[in-house]
């Protein structure tokens, strides 16, 4: 490659516009141009060499103005971004919670939302284009409050998974693979479980619950783990200790040693909590890190790339959300506090202007703040966008037209409905 090449190749903006090189490639280009100079001054005497150092020069200059000068198509991918004005779909009463999956096998993304108020999921057919059928509607337990969609008995089917916040159960329906399901199995949990999440913790091909439970009535609430048996059915559930009124509940491997963890947000005491797993299905007691203000939802995510997992929390007293940089052994930093819209209920992560730095999306109580990363691991300033329904209790990240645009799904608790965002972006 030409130098002109080479040192654009290695440039790299913040979204401050700061462009930088490391010194390790600063040190490439000039040891490559001294190295041509001495060659070249064996072969073609004083004379070239004058020329040659003249020309490391220029280099090493063409390199300090790559350092200073913007990226600026990086930066207006970055300012480009937008949404067409939301579309809304009803649901039944009370949507708390909504995700996203192909429950027809029809290649084109649908929605299902966990409906507290109505006591049912609402499945809404996608038809491929960012659009959607009206919902249907099937029983689940009582006050639905968290769904998740996966395949638990392993028939290449979607199956829904809910937690029954006041009923203190977990509810599946196995999916019959049209996007129309079978009648729902509970199973007991701890006491009011907000949350739901399904992972393999012990490792053995078989997708397992684990349901974070707020109301325990003891000093620590706690998580419930339901072992699967691979068919869709589920062993007991074994419960943990955890901090106070866990709200949202995650599996990921933490510390990077292959055996699942569980992370929750604690609303009552500002924390999270960290379970360390023993790849076996059990876990070690938790440790706890200080968050913003009532940490009602969670996250977890690489945030600064370094191949560390992240946690991020929706502070909903805080207005905020925490980012709690990983030390890659299942510890984190201080949180770092970001503002976002009034009372914000939900968070994800993902890159929705495609500049391959995660952004943050936040379904608040009027709106939605999407906050831009950086390069670093931190973020812009919010950006909002109006919702319909008061509150928006979650919000999804995803390519719902296959234009491979990522675009944003809320639940509005008092639309009833879900909305979504196509993304408009450039």
């Amino acid at each position: 490659m030409n130098n002109q090449q080479s040192w654009r190749k290695y440039a790299v903006t913040d979204a401050n516009g700061t462009s930088r090189v490391r010194l390790s490639e600063r040190k490439f280009h000039y040891s490559a141009n001294i190295a041509a100079a001495s060659s070249k001054e064996r072969k073609g005497g004083a004379g070239t060499r004058r020329r040659q150092l003249r020309a490391c020069a220029y280099s090493l200059l063409t390199i300090g103005i790559g350092i200073l000068t913007p990226d600026f198509g990086a930066r207006l991918r970055a300012d480009t971004l937008s949404f067409q004005p939301h579309v809304d779909y009803a649901t039944d009463s009370g949507p708390k919670d909504v995700q996203v999956g192909d429950m027809n096998r029809d290649g084109k993304l649908d929605l299902v939302t966990a409906n507290q108020v109505a006591n049912t999921v609402s499945v809404l057919l996608g038809k491929g284009n960012g659009k959607f059928q009206g919902h249907v509607d099937y029983p689940a337990g009582t006050s639905p409050r968290s769904a998740a969609v996966a395949d638990v008995n392993r028939d290449s089917k979607a199956d829904v998974v809910t937690s029954n916040f006041e009923a203190n159960t977990v509810t599946v329906l196995l999916g019959l693979g049209d996007g129309t399901f079978k009648p729902h199995s509970d199973y007991p949990t701890g006491g009011g479980p907000a949350s739901i999440a399904v992972g393999d913790v012990n490792r053995d091909g078989k997708p397992d619950l684990v349901s974070a439970n707020t109301n325990t009535g003891t000093p620590e609430a706690t998580l419930s783990v339901l072992l699967g048996r691979g068919n869709g059915t589920f062993r007991t559930a074994v419960d943990y200790p955890t901090g106070c009124c866990p709200s949202s509940v995650a599996i990921a491997d933490v510390n990077r040693d292959g055996a699942p963890d569980l992370v929750n947000a604690n609303q009552a005491g500002n924390t999270v909590s960290v379970l360390l797993g023993r790849g076996d299905g059990t876990f070690k007691p938790h440790v706890d890190y200080p968050t913003g203000s009532f940490a009602l939802a969670m996250t977890v995510g690489d945030v600064n790339r370094d191949g560390r997992p992240d946690l991020i929390t929706a502070n909903l007293n805080g207005s905020s959300v925490s980012v709690l940089i990983g030390n890659g052994d299942g510890s984190f930093r201080l949180p770092v506090d970001y503002d976002t819209a009034g009372l914000p209920d939900a968070v994800q992560i993902g890159d929705v202007n495609r500049d391959g730095k995660p952004d943050l999306v936040t379904a608040n109580v009027n709106n939605l703040s999407v906050l831009l990363g950086r390069v670093n691991g931190t973020f812009r300033p919010r950006v909002d966008y109006a919702t319909v329904g008061n509150p928006s209790t979650a919000v999804q990240i995803s390519d719902v037209n296959r234009d491979g645009k990522p675009d944003l799904v809320t639940a509005n608790f008092n639309g009833p409905s879900v909305s979504v965002f196509l993304n408009d972006g450039q």
